[in-house]
């Protein structure tokens, strides 16, 4: 048996609203390969179980949120056997997450942490449809084990951002950190890492060396479409690394990690907007990305440092 995982994240550009990255891992049973586990894009969600895809063809908006958040929360029973009813459920165990830096920030407090869930399906639907995964998940021979979160909020990003003179190493580090966390979870197992090519870049060696400077990083290939490294730890099983060009059109645990990524973050962005709301009444709600960012940072000028502080809001790339 081989333990396969995909990471992704949603955030990385606009300039208001938290990076969050995202693993799922999943176990290939005898005899499963991994042709089977990718079937599922696409085809999941019209059989009647969990959608899977690419997040930017599965979400189109606030009125689409409740189909990712459907994926999202179904193959977190799927994984953990238990269906998280409020955000602080949803979040537990993330990766380098403490409710401290929620509390901190005005614009989430403690209402993003007390957020019922589901926020936009609802309970049934997700029952629902994760009984129906189940089967189609069985049919292939395959299993979810978990999905890992790894949200990076605004101050937390912009330290990380200083710190390498790059807004990469926040996405990056978070990737490395997932990594580290599959390997603890499963140490004795083989595993393959499937990763959403991050920006432009084409060799990842020096970036994975800095997260397991004791293993061997042994480089397997690198190439416009593909790089793959092999990490080799001793007294732990093998790991294979890849980073592709869109993995998350054609990898479904890339596919999952996207949904769920994309998910956690519009559920914060949604606490953002009601608190921004309540302090400015008749204010549109905005994604954060970077144009409508600095219509909404114009309509909430009079907030700024007295009750949100810019250099804890606002993302310095």
């Amino acid at each position: 048996m081989t333990i396969v995982a995909g990471i992704d994240e949603a955030g990385y550009g606009p300039p208001l609203g938290p990076l969050i990255v995202a693993g799922s891992a999943w176990r290939l049973r005898d005899g499963a390969k991994e042709t089977a586990l990718n079937r599922l894009i696409n085809v999941s969600g019209t059989a009647g179980g969990l959608p899977i895809g690419d997040s930017k063809k599965l979400y189109h908006g606030p009125n689409t949120l409740g189909r990712i958040e459907t994926s999202t929360l179904g193959h977190i029973v799927l994984g953990r056997g238990v269906l998280p009813l409020r955000m602080d459920a949803l979040l537990d165990g993330a990766v380098d997450f403490h409710h401290e830096e929620v509390h901190e920030l005005p614009w989430y407090g403690h209402h993003l942490l007390r957020m019922p869930l589901p926020h936009k399906s609802n309970v049934d639907e997700v029952l629902t449809r994760t009984a129906r995964h189940a089967e189609l998940l069985a049919d292939r021979n395959v299993e979810v084990l978990d999905l890992i979160l790894a949200p990076v909020l605004e101050p937390r990003f912009n330290e990380l951002t200083m710190h390498r003179n790059t807004k990469s190493w926040p996405l990056f580090h978070a990737t490395g950190r997932i990594i580290d966390r599959l390997q603890q979870r499963w140490p004795d197992e083989d595993m393959v890492i499937h990763i959403d090519r991050q920006g432009g870049r084409i060799r990842y060696a020096d970036l994975l060396a800095a997260f397991f400077p004791l293993a061997p990083i042994n480089t397997v290939r690198e190439s416009r479409a593909e790089s793959v490294y092999r990490i080799d730890c001793e007294g732990r099983g093998r790991v294979k690394v890849h980073f592709h060009v869109k993995a998350d059109g054609k990898c479904a645990p890339v596919a999952l990690a996207s949904v769920a990524a994309k998910t956690v973050r519009e559920l914060f962005m949604v606490a953002l907007n009601e608190w921004f709301a309540q302090q400015v009444p008749g204010l549109k709600p905005t994604a954060g990305y970077p144009t409508d960012a600095k219509r909404f940072l114009k309509d909430v000028a009079p907030l700024l440092d007295r009750q949100a502080p810019r250099n804890r809001l606002v993302r310095i790339r």
